[in-house]
């Protein structure tokens, strides 16, 4: 693909920076999960429950570093292989996209403020994180389903656990039990507000779904495609190589 004389793509970049992956306007991926927990008896929170859903933000925190997966459809679709550092707040990976029917690739870097992109023509990203090179943009979560995944990502980290009795009182849901490769999990609908309930929960809110094992790990998560009904980007966790670490330069 022709580069310009700085280096960068620039389709790829309005691609993966510039809005044209927008969030109403994406092509969901299938979710089957989703769909079976809809039909599923779902429950109140019981005071376990409610303990694991509020911790499980502090134990992102304190692991540091963990490894993350995803995939966004659409005409351009996005897929990343990386890693999110929650207690620097700042991620980081390989990604690739289709644009005009042909694949490329690049390195995504993303903190709460900025969103940035290099390509590269390596199929994994390289550690230490590369300190130049990279496209940076503001990060709008409501720009493109790429900045809306990666804004929400980088909110699953808290160096603090929530308060149990105070999620109790909201309309978070218990869907399901399930496994994770063969992990036992209990799948978790967040709730709508902070604000207590002011009517029974119903599985019919579109809030962002968490897998949780029994000691409060977030294994997935699944994000709401805004504007699409029972559409979800599926977003995958797991622990990070040991000393893997994502010292992010500043722009």
């Amino acid at each position: 693909m022709v580069r310009n004389s700085r280096g960068v793509r620039p389709l790829v970049v309005a691609v993966l920076l510039g809005g044209v992956l927008g969030v109403s306007g994406c092509t969901p991926s299938d979710a089957p999960d989703a769909a079976a927990s809809s039909q599923a008896a779902t429950s109140r929170l019981s005071t376990e429950q409610a303990q694991r859903l509020a911790i499980f933000r502090f134990n992102n925190f304190d692991s540091g570093v963990r490894a993350v997966t995803f995939s966004i459809a659409g005409q351009q679709p996005v897929t990343f292989s990386g890693w999110v550092d929650y207690a620097a707040a700042a991620g980081y990976g390989f990604a690739s996209t289709t644009v005009n029917g042909a694949a490329d690739t690049g390195l995504l870097r993303f903190t709460p403020q900025t969103l940035g992109y290099q390509p590269t023509t390596l199929d994994e990203a390289p550690l230490p994180v590369p300190a130049d090179g990279w496209t940076d943009s503001p990060l709008d979560p409501s720009a493109t389903s790429l900045s809306n995944v990666v804004s929400v990502l980088l909110s699953l980290g808290n160096d603090r656990p929530d308060n149990p009795q105070l999620l109790q009182q909201t309309d978070a849901l218990w869907l399901r039990s399930d496994d994770i490769d063969g992990v036992p999990v209990d799948v978790f609908a967040g709730p709508t507000s902070d604000a207590p309930a002011t009517a029974p929960p119903s599985d019919a809110a579109s809030t962002i779904r968490y897998w949780i094992d029994e000691t409060g790990h977030l294994l997935k998560a699944e994000i709401p495609v805004a504007g699409e009904a029972d559409a979800w980007t599926s977003v995958e966790f797991s622990d990070a190589d040991a000393g893997v670490s994502l010292a992010v330069p500043t722009p």
